[in-house]
């Protein structure tokens, strides 16, 4: 894609040239950074805060919140490769934009996009297994692991547990969080809502439940809790044994547990679920125990 340099910059009024240096100074033309994100094959976002400095370009396969952005120095980049004069004329000089998506962007994000790929095969390939197992396989390993938190409540003398509510084909830990309540334990359950956000909600009776986004349920006419927790249970899709995972893709989890900085935060799967190494980005927080 050959362009003009004033297609991709905002000139300064009354200036004509510029050098290589005041390129950095100049912030991206709208409808360049719309056209190119078109060429990528993505959607545009437009956020006009960013006074045109910041692209988001979504892959329709990806959940909003977790974009592939470019900024200006990834054009700079491109740009600055090809511009040898000294003296720079915005209307005169051209620069050949890539139309391939990993030509144009960094190598940190490519990794990211590979990062993302590797999640979303991870995703759909492990809950395909989960759902092929047996009932009475999936009960006998649930059973297993319930036994397993059980032993380290007692022995951590917890008080105050976060727990998921069971969904499908995920561990049952509702057989455990009935005997907590059975032993006076406080039970606290997340109530999933809009843009990545939780409210967590005390949990008295598993047997009077709403249905919430998401196919998501909480509990029915419940208090908020807005304490501290002695132990969080986090459910996933894949593991790996420094204690990483792979959630479903929402960032509920991350963004609840990066503010959890003294509970103990304990990942449950089925043995299969754990690989060697789960792909990690910047946001993604490490558990302190997994058990399966």
């Amino acid at each position: 894609m050959q362009v003009k340099l004033s297609e991709i910059f905002i000139p300064l009024i009354n200036k004509s040239t510029y050098s290589v240096e005041e390129l950095f100074t100049l912030a991206l033309q709208p409808d360049f950074i719309k056209k190119t994100a078109g060429h990528l094959g993505l959607s545009f976002v437009i956020h006009d805060d960013q006074e045109g400095n910041l692209c988001f370009a979504e892959n329709q396969e990806v959940l909003p919140d977790y974009r592939i952005t470019f900024c200006r120095a990834d054009v700079l980049n491109i740009v600055l490769a090809q511009v040898s004069n000294q003296i720079i004329r915005l209307e005169r000089d051209e620069v050949t934009i890539p139309t391939d998506v990993h030509s144009f962007f960094s190598k940190s994000i490519n990794k990211l996009a590979l990062i993302k790929a590797q999640k979303k095969y991870l995703r759909r390939f492990m809950l395909e297994q989960r759902n092929k197992m047996v009932r009475r396989e999936r009960s006998a390993l649930s059973q297993k692991i319930c036994e397993q938190l059980w032993d380290l409540i007692v022995e951590k003398d917890v008080q105050f547990i976060h727990s998921y509510l069971t969904m499908g084909s995920e561990v049952n830990v509702l057989p455990l969080l009935q005997k907590a309540l059975d032993n006076h334990i406080t039970v606290i359950t997340p109530k999933t809502l809009k843009k990545r956000r939780m409210q967590n909600l005390v949990l008295s009776d598993l047997k009077n439940m709403e249905p919430g986004i998401f196919g998501t349920y909480h509990p029915k006419n419940a208090k908020e809790y807005q304490g501290a927790y002695d132990l969080i249970i986090v459910a996933g899709l894949a593991f790996d044994n420094r204690f990483f995972r792979v959630g479903y893709g929402g960032g509920y989890y991350d963004t609840f547990l990066a503010h959890q900085k003294t509970a103990i935060k304990v990942g449950v799967c089925y043995p299969f679920q754990i690989i060697k190494r789960v792909p990690v980005e910047e946001h993604d927080i490490q558990l302190d125990i997994l058990l399966y």
